[in-house]
């Protein structure tokens, strides 16, 4: 197996996690919600983010029991975590797809609205 590229979707959930677990908003949202984010992306790699005790770790992989999974292609999954495609408008024009607690998914919205503001 060559080495394993990640693309730009798992690079900025990485930069996000690095910012969510330093900023005291986000931090503050995250704590007493322990969930696992499940991100299925059709041209990059599947990864998950864990929340854990008010932190969040990303991991490369499938998640046996995710909270919530987010599934959509790479540019869709990019352009929303730039803040380019609005993510409620994207999900209702069934440009990627949510299973599992739609509250879970709105939640981590509002952790990724919160650093979009810190920016």
């Amino acid at each position: 197996m060559g080495d394993v590229k990640m693309g730009r979707v798992v690079d900025g959930y990485k930069m996000f996690v690095e910012l969510a677990n330093k900023n005291a908003k986000a931090k503050g949202l995250m704590t007493g919600w322990d969930r696992v984010v499940q991100f299925i992306v059709d041209g990059d790699d599947n990864f998950y983010l864990k929340i854990e005790g008010g932190q969040v770790s990303l991991n490369i992989g499938v998640h046996e029991s995710p909270n919530v999974t987010l599934k959509g292609p790479e540019e869709v999954m990019f352009k929303m975590l730039t803040g380019e495609l609005d993510a409620t408008r994207a999900y209702f024009a069934k440009q990627y797809t949510i299973e599992g607690s739609m509250s879970d998914a709105m939640k981590f919205g509002r952790v990724g609205a919160v650093l979009a503001k810190a920016r």
